[in-house]
């Protein structure tokens, strides 16, 4: 045989080789499976059985299967499998893990409650004061203000609604830890409850409060009777104490909301006149001053000691209508602030 067909032979036998080779990882590559579903009570440490929607399935389980992401196979629990064919027919599972819910923190709201002897690993039975809250803990939750989880402890958590429905714990603070959010605690109509100190967020409007505090950012309600003694203004970076509550509604909701800065009130006396005028509240407006956005211009108004409020304080942005007397200073002073 000529050197020339050796050569040409070789050559072939080397591409016939590779293709196999293709054609097996290929095949190899089509064999692995990823399922969804949620584990059946029939479940045993040697086979998975998965409720899926097309029905069930049976998936073994070897000692080489990655558990990591999912140590406890709980009925119902949602799982992702990625499986493959063994040589005894059967199925078997290369790793199993716990299916991530999509949380939506950016629509969150922090409850204060104390822990239960229900607790599990990864759900928190949180007790408050309008019942018992079921919390999950994802490996995203942040835990930077509370070192550990014990039965008893009082804590808060920023919770928000995952896509399974369930609520999720976006953070975890010790209520009782030195660098959390809680200054002390305050007793309201009876009610003990936290009393917390941080400042005004710039998301803040007519119905919730945005309270940025050491511990993080939280969502608070008003309440109809909210006490806002002393308090005139929500405007960002402001300094306030504010003592709330667990509400029915999953929100903390203010009973109490203090400012914490001098805010340097005047003292006008008697009006010459009056008048009244309705606007945006601007950016500009600081603790003691009002500066409203009317339609004729913006109107700079004093606030005093003995200025009114009908509802909440003034809030940046939010639409108001104000009752103003002119002062002996010449300048106009708030006598009453309605939205």
């Amino acid at each position: 045989m000529s050197k020339r067909i050796k050569s040409r032979l070789s050559i072939l036998l080397v591409c016939v080789l590779a293709v196999f080779s293709m054609l097996y990882i290929q095949s190899d590559a089509a064999d692995t499976y990823t399922v969804n579903g949620t584990v059946d009570s029939a479940t045993t440490s040697s086979y998975l059985y998965l409720n899926t929607a097309q029905g069930k399935m049976v998936i073994a389980i070897d000692s080489d299967t990655d558990l990591s992401g999912c140590k406890m196979l709980l009925p119902d629990k949602k799982i992702t499998v990625e499986c493959h064919h063994g040589s005894d027919a059967y199925l078997h599972a290369s790793k199993i893990y716990q299916t991530t819910a999509v949380v939506d923190s950016s629509n969150s709201s922090t409850v204060f409650g104390t822990v239960t002897s229900k607790t599990t690993d990864d759900v928190i039975f949180l007790s408050t004061s309008s019942g018992t809250m079921e919390i999950k803990v994802d490996s995203s939750t942040d835990m930077t203000n509370c070192h550990v989880i014990t039965v008893g402890q009082k804590i808060y958590i920023t919770t928000a609604r995952g896509s399974d429905a369930y609520m999720h714990a976006v953070t975890i603070r010790d209520a009782a830890s030195s660098n959390g959010s809680s200054s002390d605690t305050a007793t309201i109509n009876g009610i003990t409850m936290p009393n917390l100190t941080g400042t005004v967020g710039d998301k803040t409007t007519s119905s919730l409060l945005y309270f940025s505090t050491s511990g993080g950012m939280m969502l608070i309600k008003y309440d109809s009777n909210t006490d806002y003694s002393g308090c005139l203004t929500l405007i960002p970076g402001q300094s306030i104490t504010v003592a709330c509550y667990g509400g029915s509604d999953s929100y903390m909701h203010a009973a109490r909301i203090v400012n914490n800065e001098i805010a340097g009130y005047s003292q006008a006396g008697s009006y010459s006149s009056t008048v009244s005028y309705k606007g945006k509240v601007s950016s500009s407006t600081t603790l003691n001053t009002l500066y409203l956005s009317t339609e004729g211009g913006t109107v700079q108004i004093k606030l005093d000691a003995t200025t009114s409020l009908s509802s909440v304080p003034l809030i940046v942005g939010e639409t108001v209508t104000v009752t103003c007397g002119l002062g002996s200073d010449e300048t106009w002073h708030a006598i009453d602030i309605k939205y």
